[in-house]
């Protein structure tokens, strides 16, 4: 038995394939919804203006203390950006460091201080000596691990000692600077006339 199909089926099949095909494309070419919680943009999720914040040693005693303007949290990666910061580091038996600038980037575990413009750094002075000052535009401080480091040129004066050079690693765990380049100065004779 032969089976016919009639003049008026052969539509309805390319019409239903073309269907089938405009389906398909559909599914295919389809971009996925965009993201509308936020979580992908970086915008801040809370300000705080004026804040102090302090990390205690496993002894229960600060170890550094941060003090800024202006706090941002920004929670797309986790960063917290700071106007005006200062942080004190606090050892017991070591030199109190503190060191600011206008601006500051906290990383999510505050391993990490990325200070930007104007970076003033003072260590006080001990067995006669003065305090210790550094400027330079630019400074990471990991103040867990007691550690600084630019490669942006950095300026010391020390009473009326000058230094200068270019890309600096302080250690103040190991009480050790290093100026990498560049380094010129004038010290101050310590034998008095």
């Amino acid at each position: 038995m032969k089976a016919s199909f009639g003049p008026g089926l052969f539509p309805i099949g390319v019409m239903a394939a073309l269907a089938g095909l405009t389906l398909w494309l559909s599914q295919t070419t389809q971009l996925p919804e965009p993201d509308r919680t936020g979580k992908f943009r970086h915008d801040p999720d809370y300000r705080i203006e004026h804040f102090t914040l302090t990390k205690l040693s496993p002894q229960g005693q600060p170890h550094h203390v941060l003090v800024a303007d202006k706090m941002q949290h920004y929670p797309d990666d986790d960063t917290t950006d700071v106007t005006r910061p200062h942080l004190t580091t606090l050892v017991p038996g070591k030199p109190r460091t503190q060191v600011s600038s206008d601006t500051g980037q906290v990383n999510s575990d505050g391993s990490e201080v990325q200070l930007t413009g104007n970076v003033h750094l003072i260590r006080d002075g001990e067995k006669g000596n003065p305090p210790l000052e550094a400027f330079a535009p630019d400074l990471l401080v990991l103040p867990d691990d007691e550690k600084a480091h630019t490669d942006s040129p950095v300026r010391f004066v020390q009473g009326a000692s000058r230094l200068s050079g270019t890309g600096f690693d302080i250690d103040s765990a190991a009480m050790q600077s290093t100026l990498h380049s560049r380094v010129s100065g004038q010290f101050e004779s310590r034998h008095k006339k």
